[in-house]
């Protein structure tokens, strides 16, 4: 049991603190947020639902509206330095790329950032919609929209 949820906790645990990260914008309490999910999780489902990380996420959406509930502010926009951190090895034309996205991408609606964001990190529609609490074909016909927003506005050089 511990075995298969050592590898559950592998698999997600950076996936969920970019996740968070790009909501949240504060590491300490992305991190936080992180581990307490995953105790929560832990706790209350055990390694018998380490199949699908969606749980796992809307616990841990629940715990960032409840972190910021309590402090009685709403969620921030992601700070644009922490949207895309590029790796120091990237050759300049891909930096310069990264951070085009990352304007491009700030310019959607939060709700296409979400989602785009769960997407690109490996998380199935099926799951995003049971995070969301909406249905999969939304989430679908979502992130699609999301994307051809995106490309157009890559196209046309915006950013």
């Amino acid at each position: 049991m511990r075995e298969k949820y050592r590898e559950f906790y592998k698999k997600y645990k950076d996936k969920l603190f970019s996740y968070l990260m790009y909501v949240n914008g504060d590491p300490k309490v992305s991190k936080d947020i992180m581990q307490e999910s995953f105790a929560r999780h832990l706790k209350h489902y055990g390694s018998r639902d380490t199949g699908s990380p969606a749980l796992l996420y809307t616990i841990a959406r629940n715990a960032l509206y409840d972190e910021h509930r309590a402090k009685k502010r709403y969620l921030p926009s992601p700070p644009e330095e922490q949207l895309i951190v590029p790796d120091e090895a990237l050759t300049l034309e891909r930096r310069e790329e990264c951070e085009r996205v990352k304007k491009l991408m700030a310019q959607l609606a939060p709700e296409e950032q979400e989602i785009l964001l769960l997407a690109v990190g490996g998380v199935r529609y099926k799951e995003i919609a049971i995070i969301l609490d909406t249905s999969e074909a939304n989430i679908k016909v979502k992130v699609h929209r999301a994307r051809c927003k995106l490309r157009q506005m890559f196209k046309k050089g915006e950013g």
